[in-house]
């Protein structure tokens, strides 16, 4: 009964509207393995690494906003896809995990090839079930209601990775075809205030004379608008983050570019009310300035319960669709006039400072490359470390953008290659992204997806032989242990990793040599190299030649 078990869970899969599954090879994985095979509804992709085939699966669904299945055997394939469901638990992303499994009588018995999988994801993943050996006593429909309820936890809010244990005896495979169930259908619902709820909130935020909004990680653009027309109304500055969504659209009006540049300086600004919008912030200067604030009130608004609060300074919490929370308060309103002018003078101050002070052949001038000259149809992926950091600093295109993704859910250099590829697929977009050495090296070996990816990807990768960010800290002093113990400090490059795989390469030395290969829109390597030391200097003198200017300008909001 295994193919039938199988063929089930495939079917079922598909009928709930997984599009997609991921597959690293395996022996006791062949009943699924091979019912996947027959399925048609699914796309199949078939990659030999179990982390990087997770880190696939992860940024596809996150680029497609849709469910996708990934498939291993059992063993330590199993534990190679903890990393890739920790960033999905953390942001949200809708996993499908099928683990395939021992029976009960080869547990603990000392078997070849078994540990342990018995929630082995421990609280990382929204839910955990166990599916039995084949049984003809268990009834038709425990299979699809199964697999409607793995489904339904992983796509509604708080939305995440779920994780099927599947045991199976040998033989694998037979050639019996099981009759089709019908499956379990789940409604959707949204949270919505109470009307004295909204009369409440109302009242709050019209009392606010300097409100700020946040926009922290969205997990959809249905919540631009209406934040955007609630800022207008309140005529309130948004601070938007990188990964927001917000920087995608162009710049509103009330969003204030180079906020983490003012805040380094102006951090004694006190607004009375903080709107945070959804979840996290990549800005180390918002947190700090957040934390020091103690407004009124500071509240965050996300459609879901988990605390995002590291600085632990939150008033109010309230559990809501960004889109339908402005959507309701907005009407009970009055229209005022806010500080939001004061801010934009600085920002523009700042914008002007920049482009006169930052050299193009820099990290952060690939990033004023991009923000200048990025084609609005392309996305931009911006793995952690310095990429998503200078980003955040000096990226706010003025026009509408394609999306802008980053892997912040543990903020690690694993699996980047993977999950960006897998990202490029699912929003059907080429695709930007501009990774570190390290993270480079830690995922090498998913450039054969690349070659095989069906949407073009530019992967810039800069090379300044080590962890730049680690220079930021005051460990880097320690000039006797530093380069070996922390900068992670290496000798190599990556043309013959391109040519290993077929890739095309350029060793590139000024960003305004992007502009030909952007028109061409094909997928290449393009390693850009530069120097840690000199990095650091220039954010060091580009904050100390600003400093004053910031300064002076803030006097105004104080």
């Amino acid at each position: 009964m295994n193919d039938a078990y199988a063929k089930q869970i495939v079917h079922h899969l598909a009928l709930q509207g997984v599009r997609r599954v991921c597959i690293s090879p395996g022996s006791r994985s062949t009943p699924l393995a091979y019912a996947f095979s027959q399925e048609e509804r699914l796309e199949k992709i078939i990659h030999f690494d179990e982390r990087g085939m997770a880190f696939n699966a992860f940024g596809y669904a996150k680029g497609s906003k849709t469910p996708v299945a990934l498939l291993v055997t059992s063993g330590t394939a199993v534990a190679n896809l903890f990393p890739a469901i920790m960033d999905a638990y953390h942001e949200e992303v809708p996993l499908i995990v099928i683990t395939a499994d021992r029976p009960h009588e080869l547990r603990d018995a000392g078997a070849n090839q078994t540990s342990d999988q018995v929630k082995i994801f421990g609280t990382h993943v929204r839910w955990y079930f166990e599916i039995p050996c084949p049984d003809a006593a268990i009834p038709d429909g425990f299979i699809g209601s199964t697999i409607a309820q793995a489904v339904y936890r992983a796509t509604h809010s708080p939305k995440g990775p779920v994780h099927l244990n599947c045991l199976f005896r040998e033989p694998f495979l037979s050639e019996y075809e099981p009759p089709l169930i019908p499956s379990t259908h789940y409604e959707t619902t949204h949270h919505t205030l109470s009307s004295s709820s909204v009369e409440q909130w109302a009242k709050k935020l019209s009392l606010c004379e300097r409100g700020v909004i946040v926009a922290g990680s969205m997990k959809t653009s249905r919540s631009l608008k209406s934040i955007f027309a609630l800022a207008e109304h309140l005529d309130w500055p948004i601070l938007p983050d990188i990964i927001s969504g917000l920087r995608s659209e162009g710049m509103h009006q009330n969003a204030i570019p180079y906020y983490d540049v003012v805040l380094k300086f102006a951090s004694h600004f006190r607004p009375d009310c903080i709107l945070h919008f959804s979840d996290r912030l990549v800005s180390k200067p918002l947190l700090q300035w957040i934390q020091k604030c103690t407004p009124s009130i500071y509240a965050m608004v996300a459609d879901h319960p988990e605390r995002h609060d590291p600085t632990h300074t939150l008033t109010h919490r309230i559990q809501c669709d960004p889109t339908v929370f402005c959507e309701q308060v907005h009407p009970w309103l009055p229209r005022r006039v806010s500080w939001l002018a004061h801010w934009k003078a600085i920002s523009q101050t700042v914008e002007g400072h920049i482009d006169e002070f930052i050299p193009s052949a820099s990290e952060p001038g690939l990033m004023r490359f991009l923000h200048h000259h990025l084609p609005p149809h392309y996305g931009l992926f911006l793995a952690n470390s310095m990429p998503i950091r200078d980003a955040d600093q000096f990226f706010f295109p003025r026009f509408h953008r394609g999306p802008i993704f980053g892997k912040r859910g543990t903020s690690g250099i694993d699996g980047n290659i993977a999950a960006l590829i897998g990202l490029a697929e699912g929003s059907q977009r080429p695709l930007v992204a501009v990774i570190g050495d390290l993270t480079a090296l830690h995922d090498i070996n998913s450039l054969p997806l690349l070659k095989r990816c069906k949407v073009p990807v530019i992967l810039i990768i800069v090379n300044n032989q080590g962890g730049g960010i680690f220079s930021f800290l005051p460990i880097s002093q320690k000039k006797d242990m530093f380069e070996e113990y922390v900068a992670g400090s290496h000798p190599w490059h990556f043309e013959e990793a391109a040519q290993m795989f077929h890739i095309p390469y350029l060793s590139m030395t000024d960003p305004s040599q992007l502009t030909r290969i952007l028109r061409e829109e094909k997928s290449c390597l393009i390693e850009f190299k530069t120097n840690r030391v000199e990095n650091r200097a220039l954010h060091h003198k580009f904050e100390e030649s600003i400093k004053e200017k910031i300064l002076a300008l803030a006097g105004a909001i104080t």
